[in-house]
């Protein structure tokens, strides 16, 4: 009698059906363990953003880093004052971002090398995003593309006229600016003061995004010949079901397009529902990335930090109720 030395067709067959039946089963759950891990480092990146936000604030009166700060261009003139000025980490030459400003607290990371090839961002970047998202910036050591030099983003959010941190152009907004150097966009910025935010466990200071997000709505840019806030507001909120035109504490957010192809998808208008803020350009919409099984990290002004799909009105406000 022959003795058999092998394994028959239909035997290898069923092993192979068996492997290819725990693949199925095991490569998700790995998928799923590596996306945990990487928003358990982007929590944790925000969280040590957030404590050196709060004592920068401790060294200024309990006023955080502006958005951005043009400290390298004259008042008057708006001439770069240092030639050989750059930014400590975005690498930009008129002023600094926010990752600067808070950079002595952080002391990790640059945007760029010397040559210009990205750098190693730190607690600037979150893995996740890094993952998905085209590198911002030409690549340019004598032109840095700064706020592309991260994956999170401040607030900048005017939902009803209520900013966790302020912007705007001449009168209160001059900086010690001459009005003839300022424009849309280009005004000036002012940190979080954390005396006027009434529920700072409610209010975000910052997301997953490009160095700003939140409905920007033109800040206080009227002159420039912008609507006040409250007015774009109601054109990029139409009544709808039981909400009335504009603020409602409940109502969530519009939410931004994730087109990952266009990198900087977060200075578009394009959004979730296809209605693009019904053509106001001074963004109605969330502006963050949702990479973390549809949901963003956000950073909150009392420094916790937590994972949402939506985000209602009243959390993009100061003390609104």
């Amino acid at each position: 009698m022959h003795k058999r030395t092998g394994f028959t067709l239909i035997e290898l067959l069923v092993v192979i059906a068996i492997i290819a039946i725990l693949a199925a089963i095991l490569f998700p759950v790995f998928a799923q363990a590596r996306g945990k891990a990487r928003q358990a480092v982007c929590q944790s990146n925000m969280k040590q953003i957030g404590i050196a936000y709060m004592m920068y604030a401790q060294d200024y009166d309990e006023i955080g880093a502006p958005m951005w700060s043009k400290n390298n261009l004259d008042g008057k003139s708006g001439a770069r004052i240092d030639d050989n000025y750059h930014a400590v980490f975005t690498g930009i030459r008129w002023g600094a971002y926010w990752p600067d400003l808070i950079f002595p607290y952080v002391k990790a990371g640059k945007s760029r090398t010397d040559t210009g090839a990205k750098g190693n961002r730190a607690v600037f970047s979150c893995p996740s995003v890094e993952a998905v998202l085209n590198d911002i910036g030409n690549g340019d050591p004598t032109n840095l593309n700064g706020w592309g030099s991260v994956s999170y983003g401040i607030t900048q959010s005017y939902i009803h006229d209520d900013p966790v941190a302020e912007e705007g152009m001449g009168g209160a907004f001059s900086c010690g600016q001459d009005i003839s150097v300022q424009g849309d966009g280009w005004g000036c910025a002012k940190g979080i003061s954390l005396a006027r935010v009434g529920h700072p466990g409610e209010s975000i200071a910052f997301g997953e995004g490009n160095v700003g997000l939140g409905p920007y709505y033109h800040a206080h840019y009227e002159a420039a010949g912008f609507d006040p806030p409250l007015v774009e507001e109601v054109q990029a909120y139409p009544a709808a079901g039981s909400f009335p035109a504009g603020y409602s504490a409940t109502r969530n957010l519009t939410r931004s397009k994730q087109d990952y192809a266009n990198s900087q998808m977060a200075w578009g208008n394009e959004t979730e529902d296809g209605l693009n803020c019904y053509g106001i350009n001074g963004y109605c919409q969330d502006r963050v990335y949702r990479t973390h099984n549809d949901t963003a990290d956000y950073l909150f002004v009392d420094g916790h930090v937590k994972a949402l799909r939506n985000t209602p009105m009243k959390i993009w406000t100061a003390s609104s109720e």
